[in-house]
């Protein structure tokens, strides 16, 4: 078996059981452990799974990136604090380009109203302040 089909075969196994053991791959695929180590190194360097010791899970198991509603209590007066350091830096007159995300929101609803902006976004919460 060619190095890309074991790849994907431990890929798949991964996803399938949640995790793989070294020793159980080399067995599965009739290589030895040391290859299956070197095509786990392999696999993490391309970022589809996480090296544990003996074996490997697959990254979607361990990615887990929550959404703008649910980060947006979370270190608030540290996003506070940023944000006004933000406001703090804006022109008078100008464009300013803000992107999605819970201290960017709170930047948003900081924006002085008496300034000539343009603001420029993909992204704005309901209701946009």
């Amino acid at each position: 078996m060619y190095a890309p089909e074991r790849h994907l075969r431990i890929v798949e196994e991964a996803r399938q059981h949640g995790r793989v053991d070294v020793r159980d791959l080399a067995e599965l695929l009739e290589v030895t452990p040391e290859t299956i180590r070197r095509d786990l190194t392999s696999l993490e360097r391309r970022g589809l799974v996480r090296r544990a010791h003996g074996g490997a899970i697959p990254v979607e198991r361990i990615t887990f990136h929550p959404g703008v509603g649910d980060r947006g209590g979370i270190n608030t007066a540290e996003k506070m604090v940023i944000a006004q350091a933000a406001v703090d830096e804006i022109p008078e007159n100008g464009s300013i380009i803000i992107d999605a995300g819970t201290s960017t929101i709170l930047l948003a609803q900081m924006l002085p109203g008496d300034r000539g902006l343009t603001v420029v976004t993909h992204s704005s919460p309901s209701p946009w302040p």
